[in-house]
C-alpha cells in the first residue's frame, strides 16, 4: 500500500528547483541517493536498507533493466523512508526522488518503460556518432578513445563501432569542428566505413549510408 507523504511537512531543510536543461531527473535522483549513502548513519533500516533498495531500483532504471512496475515500487519505498526515516542524509534524498518522480514523470516513464533518455545523459540508451557534415577528417576523437571504437584518418569522415563505444565520452569533447555527438535512437544517416571528407552527400545519393534506426 502507498505511503502519501505531504512534501511541505518533510522535516528536511533543502529545497529543490526545476533541473537545469540536460540534466536527466533520473540521474539526478540516483546521484542525490548516491550522496546520502556516504553520509547516512547507516544504523537504522530505514537509512541502511531502504536507501540501498532505492538505489538498486533506479540503478536499473538507468541501465536498461527497469520492469513497468519498478516506479511503484519505487515511490512506495521512498515514501516510507520520507515518512519514517529518523536521518537528514536519507530524508533529505527521499524528497529529492519523490521530486523527481512527481515533476519529471514522463522522463522516469520514458527511461523504464520506453528505454530512452532525453537529456541524452544515461549511457544505456545513448550511442556516440559522428555527424558527417561537420567532420572534417581531423583524428583527434581516434586517439582519445580508449577503446579503440573510433575509425578514420587524417582526411577521412570518422565512424563510430557502436559495438566497441562504452560512452565513456572521452572523445565528445576533443573535436575542433564538433563532430562527435551523442545520439538516442533516431540517428541520422552515418556512413558504414571511413569516406573522404566532402563525399557524404555523393555517398548518401548512392544509398552508401546507414539506414535510419526506427524508434522502438
Amino acid at each position: 500500500m502507498s505511503t502519501k507523504i505531504d512534501l511541505q511537512n518533510l522535516p528536511v531543510t533543502e529545497e529543490f528547483a526545476p533541473l537545469a536543461e540536460g540534466v536527466c531527473p533520473v540521474e539526478w535522483a540516483l546521484e542525490r541517493v548516491a550522496e546520502a549513502r556516504l553520509i547516512s548513519c547507516g544504523r537504522s533500516v530505514t537509512c541502511r536498507d531502504g536507501l540501498t533498495q532505492v538505489q538498486a531500483i533506479i540503478t536499473d532504471i538507468t541501465t536498461g533493466a527497469g520492469q513497468p512496475g519498478d516506479l511503484a515500487m519505487l515511490r512506495d519505498v521512498v515514501g516510507y523512508i520520507a515518512a519514517m526515516g529518523d536521518c537528514q542524509a536519507s530524508l533529505t534524498a527521499a524528497r529529492g526522488v519523490l521530486f523527481s518522480l512527481d515533476r519529471y514523470a514522463a522522463e522516469w516513464d520514458a527511461h523504464c518503460n520506453r528505454k530512452r533518455c532525453a537529456a541524452l545523459v544515461c549511457k544505456a540508451y545513448i550511442s556516440v556518432i559522428c555527424l558527417p557534415e561537420r567532420c572534417q577528417g581531423d583524428t583527434a576523437c581516434l586517439k582519445a578513445c580508449p577503446a579503440g571504437a573510433i575509425s578514420g584518418g587524417p582526411g577521412l569522415i570518422a565512424v563510430v563501432d557502436e559495438a566497441r563505444c562504452t560512452r565513456c565520452g572521452d572523445c565528445l569533447t576533443v573535436c575542433p569542428h564538433g563532430a562527435i555527438a551523442r545520439s538516442g535512437p533516431m540517428k541520422p544517416k552515418l556512413p558504414d566505413a571511413p569516406i573522404p571528407v566532402g563525399s557524404f552527400a555523393t555517398a548518401a545519393a548512392a544509398g552508401v549510408v546507414r539506414r535510419r534506426r526506427r524508434a522502438e
